[in-house]
């Protein structure tokens, strides 16, 4: 999927095991495996590695952002709230500099990271067709 190439994302904060120790830092995928599994991810200082889709983190779309502030928004207390809608916000630009502001944010706050994100697996499982690839099929026979 070339489309990811040059998408922004976090590497998990608390993936257990990073050869590079990246945890909680962001990167650009620079290239994807043939199936979808593996991404390479160059970090700012030029330094590249290889993550399972899991251990990546992309934000939410702008719908389902919305939906948190409008369904609850007693989760968040005033503070939270108004870094959560300047994420919104930021978001909408989409900008690589502005989402990884937008990530840095996030990051200040373990509720804010954790309603705001979801791993790039589980994203790509909702973008994908069922017949795209054996791999990816939606649901438990996977």
């Amino acid at each position: 999927m070339k489309e990811l190439i040059g998408k922004p994302v976090l590497v998990h904060p608390l993936l257990p095991l990073d050869p590079i120790n990246r945890q909680g830092h962001l990167g650009t995928i620079s290239h994807v495996s043939y199936d979808n599994e593996i991404m390479e991810v160059s970090f700012e200082d030029g330094e590249k590695s290889l993550y399972l889709t899991d251990a990546l983190l992309v934000f939410k779309s702008h719908r389902e952002l919305s939906r948190v502030i409008k369904d609850d928004p007693q989760r968040l207390d005033a503070k939270e709230l108004k870094v959560f809608i300047d994420i919104l916000s930021i978001l909408e630009n989409r900008t690589l500099s502005q989402q990884h502001e937008a990530f840095r944010m996030a990051l200040s706050n373990e509720r804010i990271l954790r309603l705001s994100t979801v791993s790039l697996t589980s994203r790509l499982e909702l973008m994908l067709p069922e017949d795209m690839h054996p791999y990816w099929k939606k649901g438990t026979g996977r």
